[in-house]
């Protein structure tokens, strides 16, 4: 049977301590009478210290399930949080599914009126009729669990690119399911640092939203890996892990090696990936690029056909005083031009600089690679929000389909076709203007060496941190301790050898390290906006996989497929522009403004075990001097994120959380039992 009631919000952990010996510091009142589940959405008034974070949490122990849920005000209308229950079975998905109408057509009459509205529904259909095995053809960005009454399980998972986090323990009889860390930790004794989790975090060989390993921050909390799915049956202590999806099993070749029917079939996949994601009013960012600018163009074509909300909004960053991004203007009043059919909205952004998030940042689970670069992030959510935005599209994941890297010359060294090798490294250096060896170096010897040379302190030049060494402001008994050498090597693996050709092995490694989004958890689904990104659509990225062997790579060429599948959609100055200005600018900037305040957070950490404060500090002021590129810094970015989450604990560990619906079950099974 299924009681439904509601309460006066509090932090999760006050909902009481699952375990057989009460934690007075845990207890909170008895619950009121049962209340029907549509009265309890919004009945809420926010107090000081109370702060909102979406998703769910479920707790099964003995002869009961508890489900408590957090929904955005607007969950009605955005449905970023859905459930639904046949009998004393249920699932809740947050997030959003994708090519629903695939599924929907799979279950034909067996399907409830349900099921064409709430994702929740949908995926407890296909489970019931189709079963678990059909799970895996779900698509989009969720994180799910489904109690199975009739079998006493049950069941997470996570779509393969981890689009909504799911953390579990087992403790003491419990098993307990969260879209966030904090309700878990309060269920545990204490919450202990896992050292392991943070030397793991510290050699991220480069950007990164989540580890790829099971092992959370704290000890005893484990994490559902994205394209895998969690069984916990109630009459066996053992966790199952189903990974259910693998890349290079999922590569779809084009049939053709004809730039034009490429590029046609791109075009398909590309304008339905967008199409898939429009849901109520939204907002696209437009940076003058082509990846973004593409999504933008088409979104607008969509809304004009009658296929999406008009109007379509645009967020473009534009720039006065920063004299190098100052110059993205013309690429993005181009695409802009004459336009009727959308909301343009121009963000100045000379004042939003990196690091200035550091100053306030929203709490959040786990330290996070991208703390440093969501200042720009927090004012575009807030732009959604204004407007009255459930969506925002980016043009986020096409580097790593279309940037085309020449890993080729690593093949050729293997098979020791030298010749070859500096033929072709010369004449992509001609095409470039550069030397061949920095070509042969970057795309052939380093891929050969990093194996090698990976981990040890000297592989680095100077103070420039490379992808592969230990950084210097390490303490060496922490590295030995945690084998940091050896996290480094299997790093370099993973990126050269996951296939045969290095050149899909490095880009199934990039989409890999894509999964998780932190802006899509802490900036956006707080306001019940999807954060979402049509270029990692499994589809596109099953084709784009297959590209990758059949268009030649030619210099000068920049993402020949995207350019030639927008040919008719794109203004030419955007498709025929050679590379795209960084953000050097907002970066050292930002760093040198906040360089006292992250002096001092280094000052007082409690991490002297782990690193040299002293020389941390040192390497801290002179690559705030030099000038180091920011695909250089991400070291020191993680070490300082790192930091500040640390610095965050006390405040994340106390803060209330806003549950706006709860309901318990009781496991009829386990009652006959």
């Amino acid at each position: 049977m299924i009681h439904y009631q509601c309460r006066i919000p509090k932090p999760f952990g006050e909902w009481g301590n699952f375990g057989d010996t009460p934690n007075p510091a845990l207890e909170g009142p008895s619950p009121g009478p049962p209340i029907p589940i549509d009265s309890c959405v919004n009945e809420y008034d926010a107090e000081e210290g109370e702060c909102m974070r979406v998703g769910f949490v479920v707790k099964r122990r003995a002869k009961e399930l508890e489900v408590h849920m957090s929904v955005p005000d607007n969950n009605e209308r955005s449905a970023l949080v859905t459930c639904s229950h046949v009998g004393d079975s249920f699932a809740l998905l947050m997030g959003h599914l994708f090519h629903r109408s695939d599924r929907l057509a799979q279950l034909q009459a067996v399907c409830s009126p349900e099921c064409q509205t709430n994702d929740a529904a949908l995926a407890l259909a296909v489970y019931h009729h189709r079963g678990m095995a059909a799970l895996a053809g779900l698509e989009g960005d969720f994180a799910l669990l489904i109690w199975d009454a009739e079998t006493a399980q049950l069941l997470a998972m996570r779509d393969p690119l981890g689009g909504y986090p799911l953390f579990w323990i087992q403790h003491e009889g419990t098993i307990a399911f969260s879209t966030s860390t904090r309700p878990l930790c309060a269920m545990l004794p204490q919450c202990t640092l896992n050292e392991a989790y943070c030397a793991q975090f510290l050699m991220v060989p480069g950007p990164l939203h989540e580890m790829s390993s099971e092992q959370c921050v704290y000890l005893g909390l484990q994490r559902v890996l994205p394209g895998t799915m969690v069984i916990a049956k109630t009459d066996s202590d053992r966790i199952e892990r189903r990974p259910y999806w693998d890349w290079p099993k999922h590569i779809k070749d084009p049939g053709t090696s004809d730039l034009g029917e490429v590029a046609e079939q791109y075009y398909t996949l590309l304008r339905t990936a967008v199409q898939e994601r429009m849901h109520g009013c939204t907002l696209a960012h437009l940076s003058g690029g082509m990846d973004s600018t593409s999504v933008a163009l088409l979104a607008r074509d969509l809304v004009r056909s009658g296929r999406g909300e008009a109007p379509l909004h645009t967020v473009s960053q534009v720039y006065n005083r920063l004299a190098i991004l100052a110059r993205e203007r013309p690429y993005i009043e181009s695409a802009l031009h004459d336009e009727t059919a959308l909301v343009a909205h121009r963000l100045l952004s000379d004042d939003l600089l990196d690091f200035d998030s550091f100053t306030d940042p929203p709490l959040h689970d786990e330290p996070h690679t991208a703390l440093a670069y969501m200042t720009s992030g927090q004012h575009i959510v807030n732009l959604a929000a204004s407007i009255g935005a459930l969506t925002i599209l980016t043009g986020h994941g096409s580097d790593e389909m279309h940037s085309f890297p020449p890993y080729s010359l690593y093949d050729l060294l293997r098979e020791h076709r030298y010749g070859e090798a500096w033929q072709q490294a010369t004449t992509r250096a001609q095409a470039g203007n550069h030397s061949p060896w920095r070509t042969l170096i970057t795309y052939g010897l380093k891929p050969l060496v990093a194996q090698w040379a990976a981990g040890k302190r000297w592989a680095s030049l100077g103070k420039i941190d490379t992808d592969w060494d230990v950084p210097c402001w390490v303490r060496p008994d922490f590295a030995r301790r945690h084998a940091l050498q050896s996290r480094a090597i299997e790093e370099a693996q993973q990126s050269y050898q996951q296939c045969e050709q290095t050149s899909v092995s490095y880009v199934i490694n990039a989409l890999k390290r894509r999964a998780g989004d932190v802006w899509r958890w802490e900036l956006a689904a707080p306001l019940g906006i999807a954060h979402t990104h049509p270029f990692l659509d499994t589809r596109l990225l099953s084709f784009s996989l297959g590209m990758q062997s059949r268009i030649e790579r030619l210099p000068g060429q920049v993402k020949p497929v995207l350019a030639e599948a927008m040919r008719d959609i794109l203004p030419d100055i955007i498709r025929y522009r050679q590379s795209k200005r960084g953000f050097n600018e907002v970066y050292h900037l930002g760093l040198g403004r906040n360089l006292h305040s992250l002096e001092a957070l280094i000052q007082q950490t409690p991490l002297e075990s782990m690193i040299d404060k002293e020389l941390l500090i040192e390497y801290l002021l002179d690559v705030s001097l030099a000038g180091v590129p920011v695909g250089k810094m991400h070291r020191i970015n993680y070490i300082l994120a790192l930091l500040k989450w640390l610095s965050l604990q006390e405040k994340w560990l106390h803060v209330q959380e806003k549950v706006t619906t709860s309901f318990r079950i009781e496991d009829s099974r386990s009652l006959q039992g």
